[in-house]
């Protein structure tokens, strides 16, 4: 099966300056998509589309930025079922998430699966999945595609996207 790793958008920062007329979030969980965040999220879903033109399982953060990721992911591929978790945060623990994914698709399989979070959980998700692989930085809306073997407990890296430079209008 396929399992795909996904970093939110790009994302306001918490304290914006006034001056530069940005928002400003009270809390890290309320920030919200730039208009750059959404250009890369779109970029990014078509081309998860292109390869996968449907998802069996998204699970996402409850973070504003993540659900608004994946809510743009969803216009653009169709979603079976769609899930929001705790345990998908930037603090969460990683292995503890991936043994509780893992065990769940050995009853309840899945052909592909997405999720939508945060540095660091999405670096180090993927180092411990693939034991082989350092935990990789990855760009906004960037995506790692692992092949997942449920009954192993384990999986392999098999790319590493980012969305293409936007064309128009950002520095």
């Amino acid at each position: 099966m396929k399992l795909f790793i996904m970093r939110h958008g790009e994302a306001a920062p918490q304290q914006a300056s006034a001056l530069l007329g940005g928002a400003s979030y009270a809390t890290d969980e309320a920030r919200e998509l730039t208009s750059l965040g959404r250009e890369e999220v779109v970029a990014s879903a078509q081309w998860l589309k292109a390869h996968y033109p449907k998802l069996d399982l998204a699970i996402s953060s409850p973070l504003v930025r993540a659900e608004q990721t994946m809510d743009l992911v969803a216009k653009e591929i169709p979603i079976e079922s769609r899930e929001i978790s705790a345990e998908v945060t930037p603090s969460s623990d990683p292995e503890s998430f991936a043994s509780a994914l893992l065990a769940r698709l050995q009853v309840e399989p899945a052909e592909t699966v997405l999720v939508v979070s945060h540095m660091p959980f999405v670096c180090y998700l993927v180092s411990y999945l693939d034991h082989k692989v350092q935990a990789p930085l990855f760009p906004t809306a960037g995506i790692a595609v692992l092949e997942i073997e449920p009954l192993a407990m384990a999986g392999d890296l098999q790319s590493m996207t980012a969305p293409p430079e936007p064309t128009h209008g950002h520095a």
